[in-house]
């Protein structure tokens, strides 16, 4: 029996409770399971992640649905704050998922439609997105940005190269930042580069079907001390959720991966 975290659960879609807009989505991953044990795997902990799966306007889009979940099992559940630099108030914002209890800050650039890199003068110098980093880092909060596509409506995959996230990683220095997704499927090796030369950059590697994982991340055992196990449930249609926990651990082996870096790198 292997005991995983799960750093990537989108709670709230599996429920059905997002705006109409996206509902779309849910065509994608009808016939999910939310199996939490097998005979092989047990999902210790899972970290909920409030964002929705399309464009959205909302400040924080599904934080106090997933909020609400998290409060009827605490001992499971763990989560990720998100705001929207564009949209938020985020020093109140930020500051009022803090209180709540949130153990990192996961941002979505390509369904908010901002550049990483754009609280830096020559991008604009978005002054909310400035005070999220120097929140996270003064609180000692990991970001974990969304990199990589989307097929939600209205996502602006122009933001999704983990490159921009280069200068994060240099202005921060003390900041964790995890690559969500590891830059899926056009910028894997943008997202490798990242977190072999930068000692604050971090992979997690949801939504990459496990049996693909070695032929698009080959390297993958180089960087497995910063790798962080994640499984985007639900992304596809009959996912479930210990079952796909199983066959990750089948192709890495690695339980480091699949537990012990999110404990270590997450303060968990």
């Amino acid at each position: 029996m292997i005991k995983v975290i799960d750093a990537h659960v989108h709670y709230h879609i599996f429920a059905g409770k997002i705006p109409d807009h996206c509902k779309e989505f849910l065509e994608y991953v009808k016939g999910t399971k939310y199996t939490l044990k097998n005979e092989y795997v047990e999902l210790e902990k899972i970290i909920l992640v409030p964002s929705h799966p399309c464009h959205s306007d909302e400040c924080s889009d599904g934080f106090y649905i997933d909020y609400e979940e998290r409060r009827k099992n605490p001992d499971l559940y763990l989560q990720w704050g998100e705001v929207n630099p564009l949209k938020c108030n985020v020093k109140e914002e930020l500051g009022k998922q803090y209180s709540l209890g949130i153990i990192g800050i996961k941002l979505h650039p390509v369904h908010k439609g901002f550049k990483p890199n754009a609280y830096r003068e020559e991008e604009g110098g978005l002054k909310s997105l400035l005070f999220v980093y120097e929140f996270a880092e003064d609180h000692d909060l990991p970001i974990m940005f969304h990199t990589g596509t989307s097929i939600g409506v209205g996502s602006r995959n122009k933001y999704a190269d983990p490159i921009y996230i280069d200068d994060v990683a240099k202005d921060f220095p003390k900041l964790k930042i995890i690559l969500a997704h590891a830059g899926r499927p056009l910028w894997y090796e943008t997202a490798f580069y990242l977190v072999k030369s930068l000692n604050n950059v971090y992979l997690e590697i949801s939504s990459i079907p496990p049996k693909n994982l070695l032929k698009l991340l080959p390297r993958i055992n180089e960087i497995a001390e910063k790798v962080i196990y994640g499984s985007d449930f639900p992304a596809f249609k009959g996912q479930d959720l210990a079952e796909y926990a199983f066959q990750v651990y089948s192709i890495l082996k690695e339980k480091k991966i699949m537990r012990d870096n999110a404990k270590r790198i997450l303060k968990i």
